[in-house]
């Protein structure tokens, strides 16, 4: 009797995993991979897209940010704002930079709907009124670098190339935030290196105005930056992540708010891969349907497999406590030995990240762990019917 719910456990566990060890062997075969950047300039014609809601406390930083980091590039900036109850639009209205840009356009929505929604509608717009070749989309808590833009640019050169994201610098960032983005890092490389990767940073993000179809974005999903690489990819072009062009943001000063807004987050990708199912099996779409695959593997059915894990590891415990084990059978007593050990080293590596310890190999198991936890969230809220996607603010490191 004692077995069965320890091999539930065993099996549980051995299925969740099994994606997250074929990605540590990608990662691994893909060191012999580089991504080149082109040394050629593209010349093409560039607008920036900065949706805004409730952005006053930084929107003064961002623009001087934008201005001093673009020159010589004489982009157009629209700025799009959802139904701000602050100073955004005043600030933006009375900003004194304007004639830096090629153009400098605001829109204004009536009411608050969402990022998605907000970016759906100035795409439209641009595609209406600005004769462009590419887009930057940027968030308002999103600083460049110097030569952030224009190294995104030079990715154009190539004809192959129909989107590029830049990689982030989170300031004030805990234990579990500082290993994710290492780790979301890692992977959106790997996965640039094969072929093309379905999520990017919607922080910093370039793309080719004419490779994005901009009615398949969806208003009711906050992925808008996985839509629009997943959809370049399915147009014919690659996208990829550039991992030495930086923008620097702030992480959410308390874990509360962080936890919101990996969930919601987290209940956006779910929406959008499960779209994407028509593409799993797609062999046009070459190695990146195996990506989407495994991306959709992770999101979705991982996070219900250590669900089932965690039910049998409690019925193994009430077991346990009411049977008496024959610790002379040798092969029963290791399993369960075993099976102590591995859960005490899970909890232990959950409570690093949960309580920002940071140690090093068990920080990474424990962000993995958590993204876990926050997927799972995800996943019954939107069994709940109760969706994530509008645009929510938080409290960081400069408020």
């Amino acid at each position: 009797m004692l077995f069965s719910p320890a091999l539930f456990e065993i099996g549980f566990t051995a299925l969740a995993g099994l994606p997250y060890v074929k990605q540590g062997l990608d990662l691994f075969m893909s060191r012999r991979r580089e991504l080149v950047r082109p040394e050629q300039r593209y010349s093409g014609s560039l607008t920036i897209l900065l949706p805004v809601w409730n952005e006053a406390s930084v929107l003064i930083q961002k623009l001087d940010n934008l201005m001093e980091t673009c020159q010589g590039l004489d982009p157009h900036l629209v700025i799009i704002d959802s139904a701000s109850t602050d100073a955004s639009v005043s600030i933006v209205e009375g900003w004194t930079g304007q004639d830096a840009f090629a153009s400098y356009t605001l829109l204004r929505m009536e009411q608050r709907e969402g990022k998605t929604a907000a970016v759906k509608e100035a795409l439209e717009h641009i595609n209406q009124t600005i004769a462009t070749d590419l887009i930057l989309m940027t968030d308002a808590d999103a600083l460049f670098e110097a030569d952030t833009a224009s190294k995104l640019m030079h990715w154009f050169s190539d004809s192959t190339i129909g989107c590029v994201g830049a990689s982030p610098k989170r300031l004030g960032q805990r234990a579990e935030e500082a290993e994710h983005r290492a780790l979301f890092s890692m992977v959106r490389t790997m996965e640039s290196k094969f072929d093309s990767t379905p999520f990017l940073e919607g922080s910093c993000m370039m793309w080719r105005r004419e490779a994005l179809d901009v009615e398949s974005l969806n208003v009711r999903s906050n992925a808008d930056d996985a839509q629009i690489a997943t959809n370049v990819r399915i147009n014919g072009l690659r996208a990829i992540q550039d991992s030495d062009a930086y923008f620097i943001d702030h992480a959410p000063h308390q874990r509360k708010e962080h936890a919101r807004q990996k969930v919601r987050r987290a209940q956006g990708l779910q929406r959008h891969l499960l779209r994407q199912r028509k593409h799993w099996f797609n062999r046009r779409h070459g190695r990146f349907a195996a990506t989407l695959r495994q991306e959709a593997v992770m999101h979705l059915i991982s996070p219900l497999l250590l669900v089932g894990a965690l039910v049998a590891m409690l019925a193994r415990w009430a077991t346990i406590g009411f049977a008496e084990i024959d610790f002379s059978n040798a092969t029963l007593t290791t399993m369960h030995v075993g099976l102590f050990a591995t859960e005490a080293i899970v909890f232990a590596s959950w409570l690093s990240v949960r309580y920002n310890v940071r140690i090093p190999l068990l920080n990474q198991l424990g962000a993995v762990i958590d993204g876990n936890v926050q997927l799972v969230r995800a996943l019954w809220k939107s069994a709940r019917g109760t969706s994530l996607h509008m645009w929510d603010q938080h409290i960081d490191g400069r408020n």
